[in-house]
């Protein structure tokens, strides 16, 4: 088979303009496991596959660092029923107003309610913010799971429209 020249490869491959071109060494067995997963999950290609597994691990460790901003959300579930429970919720929530972006409630029985918070803000605020909200007697499970818009930052802006288009959000 005749071996492509680079330039015939960038010009055949309009689509992959920006990219950089890798090649990794992989065991025949780890990559055979991971083309599995890719066809079970139908994750796409390899290539995406790595790029996503790759912003996913940037974003773990500018998460893990304190000292960074971060979103993220702080899911809970609790008893509504434990006395002053909900007003302490509503007092944590005013108190953090300004990490507190958004908070949607569902009774899931008569006694359970399940909370999760959109949160904003620096990742130290956010984790003492969840670890107060999580140890109120009547909290029966939560979990922050943060995330971080640094990975992408300095990236351009694409244009983008949303379907309430010129709807103020609330509280902005």
């Amino acid at each position: 088979m005749a071996r492509t020249s680079r330039r015939a490869l960038k010009a055949a491959a309009p689509a992959d303009r920006g990219l950089e071109r890798v090649s990794l060494a992989i065991e025949p067995a780890l990559l055979q496991e991971f083309d599995r997963l890719l066809a079970a999950r139908a994750l796409g290609n390899r290539s995406e596959a790595m790029r996503d597994l790759m912003r996913k691990r940037l974003v773990e460790d500018h998460a893990a660092d304190d000292r960074g901003h971060g979103v993220g959300t702080l899911t809970l579930v609790y008893d509504h029923d434990q006395r002053e429970l909900s007003d302490r919720l509503v007092e944590a929530g005013h108190a953090h107003h300004a990490n507190v972006l958004a908070t949607m409630h569902v009774h899931l029985d008569s006694h359970l309610c399940l909370e999760v918070l959109a949160l904003q803000g620096p990742v130290a605020t956010l984790r003492a913010f969840a670890d107060r909200v999580l140890g109120l007697k009547g909290v029966l499970h939560g979990q922050l799971v943060l995330s971080s818009t640094a990975v992408w930052a300095g990236r351009p802006a694409r244009p983008h429209r949303h379907r309430a288009e010129g709807v103020a959000r609330a509280g902005r």
